[in-house]
């Protein structure tokens, strides 16, 4: 038993090394980059200075050459020395192989026709029928997790919305579960401090607002319903509490419809992702994989519990 035990360790401890390796070749990439980079800024930045306090004095034409090969030179650093480093395939190299080492076996084992995908593109015509994702400009999504948990099919990832004209996402976690609600029209549960691409949510214009009959919830949260009569008969007790108590990690928005109930948590940063700067352990992405789990197994508990 003590040889079996030493052999699993060495073949995880080898993984681990295989991966890490994988890490340090793109650390390189990037400390070379860097390093060029300021290299070429202070230059650029020492020089402006001189020339604007009179410490040097070039003719115009001389000045023309070096402010072209300046800017040339931060063209390269910027756009090229990336892809000639070849930092993005580097990285991805890196990324893939932890994800598929480390989150994939851990993600699909611990649900019924459990599927995990690192990476995927959708349409947010596709994503979901909630009204708030259809305004977004776009969606990208990673760390995909289909399955079935107690009966109920679901769909899990890492979101990045984009509204507006800002090239930067928000990220969130979302979780769009199969289940009848028996609502006729759509309830929105939002958590009063859950705000998206860097503004609050506001209250939908043909919507109306909801109080539940707990004090406690309806300080916490702001309840919309396009049929008053509908979000009334659905802010049940039990679930209000629940939903109170649930422990998302960040702040929430919850849309529920017909026979969809699309759960979004709002992200300081992306969940799962490869750490670049600390030393690979299996145990660190279990525990990562791990605490997503408990999350999706714990809304669902919610869900079949009370809907």
């Amino acid at each position: 038993m003590s040889d079996i035990n030493e052999k699993k360790s060495s073949e995880n401890l080898s993984v681990e090394d295989e991966i890490n390796r994988l890490r340090v070749r793109y650390l390189k990439a990037d400390f070379v980059w860097k390093l060029v980079s300021i290299l070429v800024f202070v230059i650029t930045a020492a020089y402006i200075v001189l020339v604007f306090k009179k410490v040097i004095d070039l003719s115009l034409y001389v000045s023309s050459i070096i402010v072209l090969i300046l800017l040339i030179a931060i063209f390269i650093c910027i756009y090229l020395l990336p892809h000639f480093l070849k930092m993005n395939s580097k990285f991805k190299d890196y990324s893939t192989k932890y994800k598929e080492v480390f989150l994939k076996p851990a993600l699909e084992e611990a649900f019924s026709k459990g599927e995990y995908n690192d990476y995927e593109k959708i349409s947010t015509k596709d994503l979901t029928r909630n009204s708030m994702l259809k305004k977004a400009k776009s969606a990208v999504a990673n760390d995909c997790v289909r399955g079935v948990y107690k009966k109920i099919p679901f769909l899990r990832y890492d979101l990045a919305l984009r509204y507006g004209k800002k090239k930067a996402g928000s990220e969130c976690v979302m979780i769009v579960a199969q289940v009848d609600t028996n609502l006729k029209s759509e309830v929105q549960v939002i958590g009063n401090n859950f705000k998206i691409g860097g503004m609050d949510y506001n209250q939908p214009e043909t919507f109306c607002k909801i109080l539940s009959s707990e004090a406690s919830f309806d300080s916490k949260f702001s309840v919309y319903a396009s049929e008053q009569e509908d979000g009334q008969k659905f802010l049940k007790k039990s679930i209000v509490n629940k939903i109170e108590k649930f422990k998302a990690g960040g702040p929430v928005a919850i849309f529920f419809n017909k026979d969809e109930v699309s759960l979004i948590i709002r992200k300081t940063k992306d969940a799962m992702e490869a750490p670049v700067y600390k030393k690979v352990k299996k145990s660190f992405a279990l525990k990562e994989a791990n605490e997503e789990v408990e999350i999706i197994k714990e809304w669902i508990d919610i869900l079949e519990d009370c809907l």
